[in-house]
């Protein structure tokens, strides 16, 4: 999909903010990918390395909750306070852009997805997540687990017990969150899933991509 591009100015922010607002809806996946702020980041930066060569420019996946606020999980060295917590779409966005120069957005949904479907990721989310946030941690150790499963397990059809953890990576746990609440998304087990998996497998759709550069 060819992306709409916003040139970075003082008000760049608040027009990718409100021009995704007017597509996502409750229960949407918003995934990021970084845009490099010059040579060295692009091309010594681990993130920005592993993104072009792994993850095909993609880095992030989060939750859209509705009425301007995303279901955040990430390191606190990146973002200040819990590592999962609500926060405001806008506010997501300029941290991505003050951390890496710009930043790719894409807005993604399951194909099969109904209200029903919407209310209980929601509710999912709120819960048994968002209410117990405090003992949850992001981990880059899970990370990388979910990387090797990837490329040796995507394949293989593994019977998966959903159970809840103290220690996540954002693809596993917006996937977990779907099968919880039975969206239809395959078989593959939700600790195969990277953040890309949302945009390139049969079972998803992309809704909307900004470019912020």
């Amino acid at each position: 999909m060819k992306g709409i591009v916003i040139k970075k100015d003082n008000k760049a922010v608040e027009k990718a903010n409100l021009l995704l607002k007017k597509s996502l809806r409750k229960g949407d996946i918003i995934l990021t990918g970084p845009i490099p702020k010059n040579f060295f980041f692009k091309y010594f930066n681990l993130i920005c390395i592993v993104t072009r060569k792994v993850l095909r420019g993609i880095t992030h996946s989060c939750l859209y909750l509705g009425g301007g606020y995303v279901f955040e999980i990430d390191h606190k060295i990146i973002r200040k306070g819990n590592d999962m917590e609500k926060i405001t779409l806008k506010k997501l966005i300029k941290n991505k852009v003050e951390n890496f120069g710009g930043v790719i957005i894409w807005v993604v949904q399951p194909k099969r997805y109904t209200l029903k479907h919407r209310n209980l990721v929601v509710k999912e989310t709120i819960n048994n997540f968002l209410n117990k946030s405090k003992y949850i941690a992001f981990s880059y150790f899970e990370s990388i687990k979910v990387g090797m499963r990837f490329f040796f397990q995507r394949n293989k059809y593994v019977k998966e017990e959903l159970k809840f953890r103290e220690k996540w990576n954002c693809s596993h746990l917006v996937a977990y969150i779907l099968k919880k609440s039975r969206v239809p998304i395959g078989k593959r087990t939700s600790y195969t899933f990277l953040p890309c998996t949302f945009v390139f497998s049969k079972h998803f759709k992309v809704k909307k991509k900004v470019i912020l550069k």
